[in-house]
């Protein structure tokens, strides 16, 4: 098939790129199209502005965005000398072809030169644009539409022998931000940290609402976005917020953003702008950054995934609306993406029994996106799964008044890389499966890695977990740390018969269903290891000892924060997970060490005492 890359219009047409019609994708980027000698090639591509945490249909011209590919060649191509081609269409500029160096020239259309010529591993990334500021290049509202390939062989068989992408892959430049507030929103008074402020909108909003971050957004009352129906799950409404965006709410305000079923956010930041939600008051010289919670409603996602109270429905709490998929839930449903964000002084008791969080995930799919999320004095619990597929990596939890990370209602998401730094009066982990009837299907099961717990709890402070009403849990890789001197408890306390006849009618006979393999507590917290009440099949005790690889012992956090590994730690062995959601790691706890802390930059710096 001859490499014809002038069919410009008639090729594009095919609209390979796969985005979801909501408009942005998973951390893994969008399948392309392959043409050409080695159709069993794969290639991936997109546009990010994040390092690859999530992919956009769309970048903001005042934000540095990558183009990149990823070429998984042929199996007989493996191992090959191969030469790999990089060829772009820049709007109404022409097209041109990336040599060595990155060195870009204009393509006479016909020659196929190669950006790199080498030996052909399994996987090959390929970066198109790197850092790429739309304001700066004067590309603003252009479209850059890219071909990637490789051939394998002499360059004179270039044409016959090459594999390439049959339709481009895309970034499109937004316009320049308007001096106007965004469309959906109102002018505000005053400012906010020398930046104007607008008006979010309240009540129901059903057309999409962008956010550029030339602007401060003021949250005036409840926002719901989206209808609340599963009908709506083919076409939602979007609520996109630029990197460097920042979203405040008077203070002791009950308000939260909802995102209802219907609905999709896109909380698009990166490290070196994050995406923020927080309270108006928190830049005043009182402000009280250590003790000050629970200011406003916090942000409530409601997906259409399973959960497990009866009939599929469940209602969230804070008249958050109904979440869950009934008699078809759809476990791959997709909320959009959170990512580099920060999400400060939210969550709002109404009762002891109803109230909001920081962050509530309720019945979310696994197609939704949650990566590098700081949440920071929290009222209630600071993420809590409420049943769901909802995968998340990279998770900073501190200063939350309630318990740091929970879940209940048949949760059976995956999590890695999360630092929970416990300093108020309860739970790093509460786990549940369902309170009301704790046999329920499907049981909450998710997955965790390279956790780490710090304790820094007063004498009537809380656990490192509290695994109990039927849960299970599947942890590795993880590190529980610092003071958990709660002795009438524990450290570690599991609770309810359910979670223990579910996980193992003996201790001989646990099913694996509950593990904490590869992992490493304190040698104080190895003292605290409990059970809500006697007559139990097997005790907290005799399970930790059943763990493979786990132990107790000094543990040595460092670090900026006191969240790095010490050699010591990194000596312990690591479990390897075979699954592609995991990041490999040869070590356990969530940050290596001081050279390698994720948290650098991004994260708001949480205050101690």
């Amino acid at each position: 098939m001859k490499f014809d890359l002038l069919k410009t219009s008639a090729i594009a047409t095919g609209v390979a790129l796969a985005f979801a019609t909501i408009g942005a994708q998973a951390a893994t980027q969008p399948s392309l199209t392959v043409a050409g000698a080695a159709t069993t090639a794969k290639i991936m591509g997109g546009a990010t502005v994040n390092g690859g945490a999530s992919y956009l249909a769309e970048v903001p011209a005042e934000v540095a965005a990558d183009l990149v590919a990823t070429i998984a060649p042929a199996a007989g191509d493996v191992g090959k000398t191969g030469s790999i081609v990089v060829i772009a269409e820049v709007g109404d500029l022409g097209y041109f072809v990336k040599l060595s160096g990155g060195i870009w020239i204009p393509w006479d259309g016909s020659s196929i030169l190669p950006t790199v010529t080498k030996t052909l591993a399994a996987s090959e990334s390929v970066t198109v644009l790197d850092g790429l500021v739309g304001n700066d290049t004067s590309l603003a509202g252009l479209t850059i539409k890219a071909y990637v390939g490789y051939y394998t062989g002499a360059a004179a068989d270039a044409a016959a022998n090459i594999t390439y992408t049959a339709a481009p892959m895309e970034m499109k430049i937004a316009e320049k931000a308007s001096a106007s507030c965004p469309a959906g929103t109102t002018a505000g008074s005053g400012t906010y940290n020398g930046t104007s402020i607008c008006n979010l909108p309240t009540g129901l909003v059903t057309t999409d609402l962008h956010l550029t971050n030339n602007f401060v957004y003021l949250l005036t009352g409840k926002m719901t976005v989206g209808t609340n129906t599963t009908a709506a799950l083919a076409d939602k409404t979007r609520f996109t917020l630029d990197a460097g965006v920042t979203v405040i709410s008077p203070a002791e305000s009950n308000a939260p953003i909802v995102i209802d079923r219907g609905g999709a956010i896109f909380a698009n930041g990166n490290a070196e702008h994050p995406v923020v939600f927080t309270v108006a008051t928190d830049l005043s010289s009182s402000f009280d950054a250590f003790n000050t919670i629970g200011q406003w409603g916090g942000l409530v996602v409601n997906g259409a995934a399973t959960v497990n109270p009866t009939g599929g429905i469940a209602s969230g709490e804070g008249d958050s609306g109904e979440y869950g998929g009934a008699d078809a839930p759809v476990d791959t449903d997709s909320s959009g993406a959170i990512t580099y964000t920060q999400i400060k002084y939210a969550g709002y008791p109404f009762t002891e029994t109803n109230e909001l969080n920081s962050l509530a995930l309720q019945g979310v799919g696994s197609g939704t996106i949650i990566d590098y999320v700081h949440i920071h004095n929290g009222a209630d619990d600071g993420i809590e799964f409420f049943g769901g597929t909802v995968d998340a990596k990279h998770l900073v939890l501190t200063g939350i008044d309630d318990d740091a990370l929970d879940w209940t209602e048949g949760y059976t998401g995956r999590i890695q890389h999360a630092i929970i730094e416990s300093t108020a009066t309860d739970n790093c982990i509460e786990a549940d499966n369902n309170s009301s009837s704790n046999l329920l299907e499907p049981r909450s099961i998710p997955v965790i890695a390279n956790l780490t717990c710090v304790g820094y709890q007063p004498d009537t402070g809380g656990h490192a977990f509290e695994i109990k009403e039927g849960t299970g849990m599947k942890m590795y890789n993880s590190v529980v740390g610092g003071s958990f001197p709660q002795t009438k408890e524990g450290c570690i306390r599991i609770g309810d018969e359910a979670t223990f006849t579910l996980s193992g009618a003996s201790i001989a006979e646990l099913n694996g269903t509950l593990v904490m393999e590869n992992s490493f507590i304190s040698t104080e917290c190895a003292g605290l290891l409990t059970e809500e009440s006697s007559g139990m099949p097997w005790t907290t005790a005799d399970w930790f000892g059943a763990q493979t690889n786990t132990s107790s012992g000094t543990v040595d956090l460092g670090g900026t924060f006191g969240w790095s590994n010490s050699n010591a730690i990194n000596r312990l062995p690591a479990a390897d997970l075979s699954d592609p959601f995991f990041d490999d790691t040869d070590y356990i706890g969530a940050i290596k060490d001081a050279s390698s802390d994720w948290t650098q930059g991004w994260i708001f710096t949480p205050p101690r005492s």
